[in-house]
């Protein structure tokens, strides 16, 4: 029997590797499934994963509304682990150093099984453009969204 056509065992091993990689982490991107909504004067914004920074104003008061979604049974992450990070650096209440000054707790609502809500009001304190990491750590894939915010001066 002649072994032409078949590929070396070293170059199957890579590419059954790669491919169980690629899938693994194509399972572990989808742990979670979070939505946001920008809400502010203007009205209401979809956020997340298109890289566009909607635009707010220094002065006015603005929502973040957040709906999660385990996408797995028995998760063992409460979302009150989920971690926001404002420029890199913990997303703190009333901290007046930070760009985005946070007004109150996060806190979430379970509205079904697997499934819960927040809302995170914040009011803008210095122009520029920000970025906040949403992030949950866990053994099934865990989660990690980047949302971007450009604040502007307030109209004159």
């Amino acid at each position: 029997m002649s072994n032409e056509g078949l590929m070396p065992k070293p170059v199957l091993r890579r590419v059954g590797c790669t491919l169980a990689l690629f899938l693994a982490s194509a399972l572990a991107a989808h742990a979670c499934i979070f939505t946001y909504t920008l809400v502010g004067p203007e009205g209401e914004t979809e956020l997340a994963g298109s890289g566009a920074a909607p635009v707010v104003r220094i002065g006015e008061t603005y929502r973040i509304e957040i709906t999660m979604r385990e996408d797995h049974a028995n998760c063992r992450i409460d979302p009150e682990d989920t971690i926001f990070l404002l420029e890199e650096g913990r997303w703190r209440v009333l901290r007046e150093t930070q760009p985005l000054v946070l007004l109150a707790d996060i806190e979430w609502e379970q509205i079904a099984t697997r499934r819960y809500t927040t809302a995170i009001e914040f009011r803008p304190a210095t122009a520029g453009r920000y970025r906040i990491d949403v992030i949950r750590e866990c053994d099934r894939g865990g989660y990690h969204e980047i949302l971007l915010i450009e604040v502007e001066e307030a109209a004159p």
